[in-house]
């Protein structure tokens, strides 16, 4: 069986993030879908991501390897008519490795 792999001319680059550990939430509900967080850059190019009331500091790291994201299209008629076309590359992540630390928002008022 021959695949074939066919690029659109309009491929988009994305980056992938990875956590250390595990998301949790108070509810059951799949994170698939949600916003979790708020992604920065500081002045120095590195990630830092901002889950609720935690901050995460991270480093980017190009990928030994790029990944591929390609979608399955299919005529409908045969199995044998499948192709596969490139949609995006992925040729870097941001890791985030240590554990969150809270946010602490201090108020002074001088009278």
């Amino acid at each position: 069986m021959q695949i074939v792999i066919q690029s659109t001319g309009n491929i988009t680059e994305y980056s992938m993030i990875e956590f250390q550990g595990d998301l949790e939430t108070k509810s059951e509900e799949a994170l698939g879908g949600k916003i979790i967080g708020d992604l920065h850059f500081n002045h120095e190019g590195n990630p830092i991501m901002i889950i609720g009331h935690h901050i995460l500091h991270g480093k980017v790291q190009d990928l030994d390897k790029p990944l591929v994201v390609i979608t399955k299209e299919n005529d409908g008629i045969s199995e044998m008519n499948v192709k596969y076309g490139v949609t995006a590359v992925i040729k870097r992540k941001f890791i985030f490795k240590t554990r969150p630390k809270p946010i602490v928002g201090e108020m002074i008022k001088k009278l």
